[in-house]
């Protein structure tokens, strides 16, 4: 009994490692800030963008004309990964943009901002360009 329950308790370990993750506004502007450098000025800006575009859900996919839009932020397959179609100029497979590791979408979400800024985000421009989006991180402990 007690292996079978070893056996159960591995493969929900397992089974939520490859699974996505539902972040909190806090969370993810804390790990962007201390994780992966991002500036504590444009945390706002990126949070919303994440609300809006994935919901805060790592595993999201979105579905468009012609092509999908995968993990926290919604990267588009037909530009920059790989699903069998499009540039893949992240040079990267969308299935990985899917998993609850985050730091191969952040490489590509700041490629694609270097290249386009927030625009490049239908979510961004349609719900936080030139609105105050200090709700959005002010309740936060952003000590790294």
């Amino acid at each position: 009994m007690h292996s079978l329950a070893a056996v159960l308790l591995a493969v929900i370990s397992l089974s939520a490692s490859c699974h996505g993750k539902i972040y909190t506004k806090c969370a993810l502007a804390k790990e962007l800030k201390c994780v992966y450098g991002f500036a504590q000025s444009s945390l706002a800006d990126w949070v919303c963008l994440v609300q809006h575009e994935s919901s805060f859900n790592t595993a999201a996919v979105g579905q468009n004309k012609g092509s999908k839009d995968y993990g926290l932020f919604q990267i588009n397959d037909y530009y920059w990964c790989n699903s069998g179609t499009g540039t893949n100029d992240c040079n990267i497979n969308c299935d990985k943009l899917k998993d609850n590791n985050i730091a191969d979408d952040v490489k590509c979400a700041k490629k694609i901002f270097a290249r386009h800024g927030f625009n490049a985000w239908y979510g961004w421009k349609n719900n936080c360009k030139g609105k105050n989006l200090s709700s959005y991180t002010s309740s936060c402990s952003l000590t790294c």
